[in-house]
C-alpha cells in the first residue's frame, strides 16, 4: 500500500480525515481541525533527488501553514513511519488528540542510570540513545518511568566575567501516546538544581517540533543548523546520517530532514533551591 494511503486507513480508525493535495504535488491529510499530516515518501535513490523533495516538502509546509496557520502540521517521513511503527503510530494519535495527560506536579524526578535511559531513548526517542553524562527520568507513582532528559558534560568558555561551563540537552522522549505537562521544565530544574550550569542549549529538530517549548522554558533563539541528509536502508527502513556530499551503500534511498533551531538557556539564579 502506498504512503498515503496507508496513513490515511490508520487515521481514519480514529478521525475524520479529508485529503487535501499541495500546490507541490504532495497530499496532506486534514483531521478536523486538531492537525494537518504530511506524509513524506522517503524512494529517492540519490542524494540530489533527496534535497529536491525537500524542497518540495518546504514549500508545501508553507502553503500549509500560511493557509491553516491555527492547525498544527505534522511531517511524516516514510522511513520512520515504517522502521519504528511502535513508536510512530502513538506519537501520531497524540498529534491529533489521541493521548494521555499527565501533570509534571503528580510525577517525581531523580537521576537514572546509563543502561535505563539508553532503553527508553532507543524506544521512544526518533534518533535513540545519544552520549550523554547526566540523566533524569520522570516517574509516575514512583515507578513507571514516562519521560527521560539526558545532558552532556560541561564545555568551558573563557569569558571576561569569568569561565562559563555550558552543557547541551541532548535528549528528551516521553511515551508516545502520554503527555507529560510540565515535564520538560521539571527535568531540567532537576539537572539545573544538581549540576548548576551557567547556561543550557538544545536542538528542536524542525522535522518533529516547531520549538515552541523551549520558548516557554526561557530559551532564546540563537540561529538554525542546515539539513541533514541521510541514506535508508530500503529493507529495514533504518536511516543513518551522511555528509551531503557522501553517498550511502549501494541500494540506499535517500532522505534530508528540515533541519534544526538552535536554542540556549542563560541560568538565573542558580544557587537557588
Amino acid at each position: 500500500m502506498e504512503l498515503v494511503e496507508e496513513v490515511n486507513a490508520f487515521l481514519s480508525e480514529w478521525s475524520e480525515v479529508a485529503r487535501l493535495e499541495t500546490p507541490q504535488g504532495l497530499t496532506a491529510l486534514a483531521c478536523g481541525n486538531r492537525a494537518l499530516v504530511l506524509p513524506v515518501p522517503v524512494r529517492s535513490g540519490s542524494a540530489e533527488e533527496a534535497f529536491r523533495v525537500n524542497a518540495l516538502v518546504r514549500l508545501s509546509l508553507d502553503f500549509l501553514m500560511t493557509s491553516f496557520p491555527e492547525t498544527k502540521v505534522v511531517i511524516l517521513p516514510e522511513d520512520m513511519w515504517r522502521a519504528r511503527p511502535e513508536m510512530m503510530r502513538p506519537r501520531l494519535l497524540a498529534q491529533i488528540g489521541r493521548f494521555r495527560s499527565i501533570f509534571a506536579r503528580n510525577t517525581s524526578a531523580r537521576r537514572i542510570t546509563g543502561p535505563e535511559a539508553a532503553e527508553f531513548l532507543k524506544k521512544w526517542h526518533t534518533y535513540s540513545d545519544a552520549a550523554s553524562r547526566y540523566r533524569y527520568g520522570l516517574f509516575l507513582g514512583g515507578t513507571l518511568l514516562v519521560a527521560v532528559a539526558t545532558f552532556s558534560s560541561a564545555r568551558t568558555w573563557q569569558k571576561q566575567e569569568g569561565v562559563v561551563r555550558s552543557y547541551e540537552w541532548v535528549r528528551y522522549a516521553s511515551l508516545p501516546d502520554v503527555r507529560v505537562v510540565g515535564g520538560m521544565g521539571k527535568l531540567l530544574k532537576a539537572f539545573v538544581r544538581e549540576v548548576g550550569p551557567d547556561d543550557v542549549m538544545s536542538y528542536a529538530d524542525l522535522e518533529w517540533t516547531d520549538g515552541e517549548v523551549y520558548d516557554r522554558l526561557g530559551f532564546k533563539e540563537e540561529g538554525l543548523r542546515g539539513n541533514v541528509l541521510f541514506s535508508v536502508n530500503e529493507k529495514t527502513w533504518e536511516r543513518k546520517a551522511l555528509a551531503s556530499d557522501m553517498s550511502g551503500p549501494q541500494g540506499s534511498l535517500y532522505h534530508v530532514n528540515l533541519g534544526s533551531r538552535k536554542y540556549r538557556l542563560k541560568v538565573e539564579g542558580k544557587d537557588e533551591k
